[in-house]
């Protein structure tokens, strides 16, 4: 279930900060279960915030003796959502909101849209305080390293006849050349994958990553069918999670970015 945020709650965590020891940040910004005490005190009734994407943060626990810089937001995206364009406020499609009016289920949240104010203060506590993050380790990587790799983790719930979508925008946030090696990581450990469809990269990935410049970056969506559950999801908050499922999985990324590591060890 969601919580709400209080003072003392940690929005954002960071895991082997400023240990630059190898040069690769990880984002993980979609995976947070806190929720503001406005935005709860103001959301309708049985409202369900879907699609989250869960226990990344667990799945992905592995990345902290491997070493990775993993940048953790605790803050649900339905509050603001790091992975969107400052430009964008208030849709009815969340794929297009900063801040979402319905659910991804197309379901409302709000009793009384967000104001203005209450806009303005989730950017400033939980928008930028992320970005502001991101923007800090990526440049503590490159004061040692020539070029540095961020990957932005994600998954996903829809019916689509693959396990992983790796997503550089076209190639445009990252070179063909590292792409290929990173496919091929996956690939090598069991994972189907496909390549930019339907997922291309988010607003993340674009704004750091380029495919000529000393930062690229890819989009890493997995399948919730891979890591939670084999069925059919509907609309639910933190699913039950099958722990073989689980463990499978969480085993053979560990390997995937064990390969990696070893690829770009003199990267």
């Amino acid at each position: 279930m969601k919580k709400v945020l209080n003072e003392s709650t940690k929005t954002i965590e960071v895991i082997n900060s400023y240990k630059n020891q190898i040069p690769f940040v990880i984002s993980i910004p979609h995976s947070g279960i806190y929720i503001t005490k406005e935005m709860n005190d103001n959301m309708m009734n049985n409202v369900i915030l879907s699609n989250s994407d869960w226990y990344l943060n667990d799945l992905y626990s592995f990345l902290r003796e491997l070493g990775f810089t993993v940048i953790i937001n605790n803050v649900n995206r339905y509050v603001i959502d790091p992975n969107r364009e400052l430009s964008f406020s208030q849709s009815d499609n969340y794929c297009k909101s900063l801040i979402y009016l319905k659910t991804t289920f197309n379901k409302d949240i709000y009793k009384i849209p967000p104001t203005k104010d209450v806009i303005n203060e989730r950017i400033n506590k939980y928008y930028n305080d992320y970005h502001n993050e991101l923007r800090k380790q990526i440049e503590s990587k490159l004061e040692v390293f020539n070029k540095v790799i961020l990957i932005d983790l994600h998954s996903f719930g829809k019916d689509i006849d693959t396990d992983v979508v790796l997503g550089n925008d076209n190639n445009n946030t990252m070179n063909k050349d590292t792409f290929s090696i990173i496919k091929k990581c996956f690939i090598n450990n069991g994972f189907s994958v496909s390549e930019n469809i339907p997922y291309k990269g988010g607003y993340i990935t674009k704004k750091y990553g380029s495919s000529n410049g000393n930062c690229e970056s890819i989009q890493i969506e997995l399948s919730y069918k891979k890591y939670i559950d084999d069925r059919e999801f509907i609309e639910e908050e933190l699913p039950k999670i099958n722990k073989t499922i689980m463990e499978n999985c969480q085993s053979k990324l560990k390997e995937v970015f064990i390969s990696i590591l070893n690829v770009f060890e003199s990267y």
